[in-house]
């Protein structure tokens, strides 16, 4: 067995161990959303921590499937916006700054399986709080453009190369899994000062002929 399926097969043990725990967790804060007389803002801390759960259950069992190869499943039509909208979500339980969310008036599917779509745009989004600071905005903005859809992050910080400590590890992890996945990653500066890091990958292909049909409809 060669490094990388070696790599693979240990990264799914391991996958396969937490799954207990996590199960563990999430049994275990059910059960004390049961108790009486529970305050509404401890009811409200155990729903977070229960959708945190469930989402880390959800990588676990994205990576248990892992093929022999090493490639990731895809789910050949993942909801953008919902994706997004979860990152959002979580990523508001520990950040105070003003996150503003733009959503097209079309809905946006990629093939991209959902939970690396997650990964992703979580490590974009905390890259940009962190650069925007406790009291800063960061805006989220979901698109399509022509073929892809694009997630474009911008942050109102220093701006990619004055911000301490650099854009860390999660930029250049999700740089790798766009071309993975045939798509791409580009950093620059924004309408808000700061960075802006633009998302593109490809659209399922029921999008993509849709478009192309709009294109050719006599008006």
């Amino acid at each position: 067995m060669n490094h990388a399926h070696g790599s693979v097969d240990g990264l799914r043990e391991v996958c396969h161990d937490i799954r207990q725990p996590i199960a563990g967790v999430l049994a275990l804060a059910e059960a004390a959303l049961t108790e009486t007389g529970l305050p509404e803002n401890t009811r409200h801390r155990l729903e977070q921590i229960i959708g945190l759960a469930e989402w880390q259950s959800d990588v676990v069992e994205s990576w248990l499937e892992v093929s022999a190869d090493g490639a990731l499943p895809r789910g050949g039509n993942t909801d953008v916006v919902r994706v997004v909208n979860e990152a959002a979500a979580a990523e508001r339980l520990t950040w105070t700054g003003d996150l503003i969310l733009v959503w097209p008036p079309e809905p946006v599917f990629t093939r991209l399986h959902p939970v690396i779509l997650r990964r992703m745009t979580g490590n974009v989004l905390a890259n940009a709080t962190r650069a925007a600071g406790p009291t800063g905005t960061v805006t989220i903005e979901v698109s399509r453009r022509n073929s892809r859809m694009l997630l474009a992050v911008e942050d109102d910080g220093p701006g990619f190369g004055r911000l301490s400590g650099g854009c860390g590890l999660g930029l250049s992890a999700v740089a790798r899994q766009a071309v993975q996945h045939r798509g791409r990653l580009e950093c620059g500066r924004g309408r808000l000062g700061g960075g802006r890091v633009s998302l593109y990958l490809p659209l399922t292909a029921s999008q993509v002929k849709g478009r192309a049909a709009d294109a050719t409809r006599p008006v």
